[in-house]
């Protein structure tokens, strides 16, 4: 196994499985919880990842297939591209806006979801890392995730409102889209989102 990524949370491993390409995400152990208690943590957000990425992958929404989950682990297939925010443009921000209102749809706030969290290849692009996702019928949490997205974008690039446009065009096809976009307004005049 190959170290491809340490992060705050969990590692990320590129492996080989039956001859296929795989990774594998481990949560990491903190050291400053009791071991038991850090045991189940680990193990519970990891079967929630995995149900999430489930729930949206049934929903149309691309991302990597869950191969296995075991303790603080899932092993995933691996994704070939590139990270989305290193090749961004109008064409895959219209397919991430439509990849994130079929997420929305499904009830599920990424709560991370940004051009960093994307990989970009030729069929299109794939939705990562759901390590702070969470169920959820909150409109709220879907315009905080549009938030989270705009503000990266800005730190992304001068030139984000043609950007930021596709991707609404993408998200517009989502029954909610309009109450979203407008509770994101809410959203951004709020104090401590400034």
């Amino acid at each position: 196994m190959e170290l491809i990524y340490r992060g705050a949370e969990a590692e990320l491993y590129k492996a080989d499985f039956l001859g296929l390409p795989v990774v594998i995400k481990r949560r990491i152990s903190k050291g400053y919880r009791i071991d038991e208690l850090d045991r189940m943590i680990r193990i519970m957000r990891t079967r929630k990842e995995a149900r999430l990425m489930r729930r949206a992958r049934i929903a149309g929404v691309p991302v990597p297939a869950i191969l296995d989950v075991w303790d603080d682990s899932i092993m995933m297939e691996y994704v070939h591209g590139i990270r989305m925010a290193d090749s961004i443009n109008e064409e895959s921000m219209l397919a991430f806006g439509l990849a994130s209102c079929r997420l929305h749809r499904a009830n599920i706030a990424h709560n991370d979801l940004t051009p960093y969290n994307a990989i970009v290849n030729e069929r299109g692009i794939c939705l990562l890392d759901f390590g702070l996702a969470e169920y959820t019928h909150d409109i709220e949490s879907y315009a905080v995730d549009l938030y989270v997205l705009k503000r990266s974008l800005k730190s992304i690039t001068d030139d984000w409102e043609p950007l930021w446009n596709s991707f609404l065009r993408g998200y517009g096809n989502c029954d909610i889209a309009e109450r979203v976009i407008r509770r994101l307004g809410e959203v951004e005049a709020r104090g401590r989102y400034k």
